[in-house]
């Protein structure tokens, strides 16, 4: 007796059953491929939320997670969720740091050399050029734009592409002081207190303030505004506050006024106002910056945002202070890379734990990576390197070498060596901080003597300004009768000559 006989079916009727049975488990399997493809698919094209923080005049050397003293836990504890960059550059002043993030580019490219020297078109006006946060409505995001807006006015959709917005700025109503004499007219943020009874315009209109108000303080509850909007679309929140930068007053009899360090709200065990103050320093301000960052953290995790948001903490420059450990003032420094080296801190949202990084970072690379993080389609039209993947565990090729410019002085660095706004080069290979650098520009070492030379290529790339360019001649010449604008006395080795 044969198998089909003694199972008592025919051979016909067992084919076409196993077959049917065949075809159920391939639709099976090629539903539940297709679901998991679908969803695959859906993350990859869910771009995640970004805030940036944009701290106003503080060196990376400063702060704890960089070996500095100024204790700093919830920046710590962003860096332990994510990447801490050892070598990120600004530039040593506030505004070229400023166009170099919102353009992407070098300033050779844009004109932003120096605070008081810019272009005659500034760049959300020249076509040549896409502002961040335009790029980033174009690729879908909401937009915000939160604290100091320098420069320009009006950070709108028109403007740099901000749909939303609360800057720090003078207003026909605001009653309160004022930053300096340098603004007669007020018509600008010098025109208003940048911290303690602020100027601040929400959209277009003013907002009243009293003297018990802390500018950043708003600056924070305007940002989770923002961020807690039920929308069917990413967010961007740029926040460049002012701290910790130095706040201004006038002082009869000085043409100089006074500058400091602004006091900051005294807090309990808990984190809450007393209601008294803390007296203004470096430390102070950064500590409460660091409050500040705490509290944006539980913000988002209450929200339900933390887990599809990244956070980036950056600074525009270093320290305009001087410290007693080295007599020097960061801020507009051409040595080494006191004023340019900068903390860039990246975690939260899809962000992998990488701890400490080598990876190479300056300032036009976060117009290339939120580009990339946005799933931007348009021109990459960018000077910047994206390390969007590095962030996201994904392959990634890093950078060479960052470099910077300004006044007829330019920086270039790589893994192991720099060269500063002076020409002096140094071997930074097991330096743990900047005091470490070996200066090797009168080296005869033939390993010196082969970096210093592969780096003329990589100079020629960064093309000083024009200063006789008619668009900004005269503001150059005005600039070079200061003792701030005379140019830098540039060493060359005479291997060069």
């Amino acid at each position: 007796m044969d198998t089909f006989s003694t199972l008592g079916v025919s051979p016909t009727r067992w084919i076409r059953a196993s077959l049917a049975r065949a075809l159920v488990l391939a639709l099976v399997v090629w539903l539940v491929t297709l679901a998991s493809t679908a969803a695959a698919k859906v993350s990859a094209q869910a771009p995640p939320n970004i805030v940036f923080i944009l701290a106003d005049d503080v060196s990376a050397c400063e702060l704890s997670p960089y070996g500095g003293t100024i204790a700093m836990p919830n920046l710590q504890k962003l860096a332990d969720d994510g990447v801490l960059i050892r070598d990120a550059w600004s530039t040593p002043v506030c505004a070229p740091s400023r166009a170099m993030l919102m353009t992407g580019k070098y300033p050779h490219h844009t004109g932003y050399y120096e605070n008081p020297v810019s272009p005659e078109v500034p760049f959300w006006q020249d076509p040549r050029h896409l502002p961040l946060l335009k790029m980033l409505k174009q690729a879908g995001y909401a937009t915000s734009m939160v604290g100091k807006k320098h420069p320009g006015n009006d950070p709108d959709a028109g403007v740099l592409g901000a749909d939303d917005w609360l800057i720090t700025w003078f207003w026909p109503g605001h009653d309160g002081p004022r930053q300096n004499h340098w603004s007669p007219d007020r018509q600008d943020m010098y025109g208003v207190s940048w911290f303690w009874h602020p100027g601040l315009v929400r959209n277009g209109q003013g907002v009243p303030t009293t003297p018990k108000d802390f500018g950043p303080d708003l600056e924070l509850k305007h940002l989770l505004e923002f961020t807690a909007v039920d929308r069917d679309k990413p967010f961007i929140a740029y926040w460049a506050t002012f701290l910790p930068h130095k706040a201004h007053e006038e002082v009869a009899g000085s043409p100089e006024g006074r500058w400091y360090y602004t006091d900051v709200p005294e807090l309990d065990k808990e984190g809450r106002p007393t209601g008294d103050k803390v007296r203004g320093t470096l430390k102070s301000n950064m500590q409460y910056l660091d409050h500040l960052l705490g509290r944006l953290r539980e913000g988002l995790a209450k929200q339900g945002r933390a887990k599809d948001t990244i956070i980036f903490f950056a600074a525009d420059n270093g320290t305009a202070d001087i410290r007693g450990h080295n007599k020097v003032m960061d801020k507009n420094s051409y040595d080494r890379d006191n004023g340019i080296r900068v903390p860039l801190v990246v975690g939260g949202g899809p962000v992998q734990a990488r701890g400490t990084s080598d990876v190479l970072v300056d300032f036009t690379d976060f117009w290339p990576t939120f580009a990339q993080l946005a799933g931007y389609r348009g021109e990459m039209n960018t000077d910047g390197h994206s390390f969007a993947p590095y962030l996201l565990g994904e392959p990634f090729t890093p950078r060479e070498t960052i470099r910077m410019a300004m006044n007829n002085a330019r920086w270039v660095r790589d893994r192991n060596w720099l060269l500063d706004g002076r020409g002096r080069f140094y071997d930074t290979r097991g330096a743990a901080n900047r005091e470490e650098y070996r200066d090797v520009s009168e080296s005869t070492n033939t390993e010196a003597i082969a970096a210093r030379k592969r780096f003329e290529k990589y100079l020629q790339e960064i093309p000083l300004a024009d200063i006789n360019d008619p668009a900004t001649a005269k503001l150059w010449r005005q600039f070079r009768a200061t003792p701030q604008g005379a140019p830098v006395k540039v060493f060359r080795p005479s291997y060069l000559k």
